[in-house]
């Protein structure tokens, strides 16, 4: 009979209306793609992402990048691919999730997980430019650092390369 009421509490709780425990997450919705627009690679598990952007007006948008249940997430998310040329000779082993982000907004890349880990970087993305924040939990013994940089194209080697982004801190 316990064991029945484990189960029966927590339904009776949900159909009642006290499912505003658990509200409804916010999506990061991106721009439409275009010649300006900006594009990112969150790489990492795709359920642990968000973005928020702040235009000159000081309004807010953003949310996780990947539809959260209100109640359970049973899957860290796998990997969306919208054909961004990757950096030559690096290893694209883990998920990752690629987007566009409004350019000249203020942006906050910001990962949540529930072993500890919560880190936010801003930086603003400029037009054109292509980004890869990566996510590592072991560098740093105890830590996890977010890892920002551009992908640029080396007209004279003729490949993808990895360049420092200066973010809004610097």
């Amino acid at each position: 009979m316990k064991i029945l009421s484990y189960f029966l509490i927590p339904i009776i709780l949900i159909i009642s209306g006290c499912n505003t425990f658990f509200p409804e997450q916010k999506q990061y919705m991106p721009p439409p793609d275009s010649a300006d627009v900006a594009k990112i690679r969150l790489i990492g598990p795709p359920m642990s992402f968000g973005l928020y952007q702040t235009d000159a007006s000081g309004k807010k948008n953003g949310g996780w990048v990947l539809k959260h249940s209100r109640y359970v997430n049973l899957s860290l998310g796998s990997t969306k691919d919208i054909g961004l040329p990757k950096v030559t000779g690096k290893k694209y082993d883990q998920d990752y999730f690629e987007t566009f982000l409004i350019p000249d907004e203020k942006t906050a890349i910001r990962h949540y997980t529930y072993q500890g880990c919560s880190i936010s970087l801003e930086f603003t993305p400029e037009k054109r430019k292509i980004y890869e924040a990566r996510i590592s939990y072991s560098d740093k013994s105890g830590y996890c650092v977010l890892y920002l940089n551009e992908v640029a194209f080396d007209n004279i080697n003729k490949i993808y390369v990895e360049k420092d982004v200066k973010n809004d801190l610097d």
